[in-house]
């Protein structure tokens, strides 16, 4: 799969890459919501798109609604978070967020919301 990481913290970003990459992925990096943008309106599609939810210029939503104005087929997004109130959350589902990766980070949660993303694509 083709995934874009997103995330302001770059030890997060790179370690995800890492572990993707091993996994046979393709990940590809954005250290802000500008930098996430910019690519999904600039390279080929995203199958996935994990984005954290808060940032210093922007948030997972905002990266959620890029993908949302992408061509489609639209890429499925995951969202991380640490922190984050409830309305945040239930704003980014109804908006089309598939799921929400709590910090701190867990590889075996990532793997198994990609999953989760691979049957939901397959029932559409």
């Amino acid at each position: 799969m083709r995934i874009l990481i997103v995330d302001d913290e770059s030890y997060i970003v790179d370690e995800v890459c890492d572990f993707l990459r091993r996994r046979g992925h393709e990940p590809v990096p954005a250290g802000s919501v500008e930098e996430a943008a910019r690519t999904l309106d600039t390279t080929p599609p995203f199958d996935v798109v994990l984005t954290d939810m808060k940032m210093p210029q922007g948030s997972g939503l905002d990266v959620l609604r890029a993908c949302n104005r992408t061509r489609p087929p639209r890429p499925t997004t995951l969202l991380m978070t640490g922190q984050s109130d409830d309305g945040d959350v239930e704003r980014a589902t109804a908006e089309g967020a598939l799921s929400v990766l709590w910090k701190p980070l867990s590889l075996r949660r990532i793997v198994e919301a990609l999953a989760l993303v691979e049957r939901y694509r397959a029932a559409d």
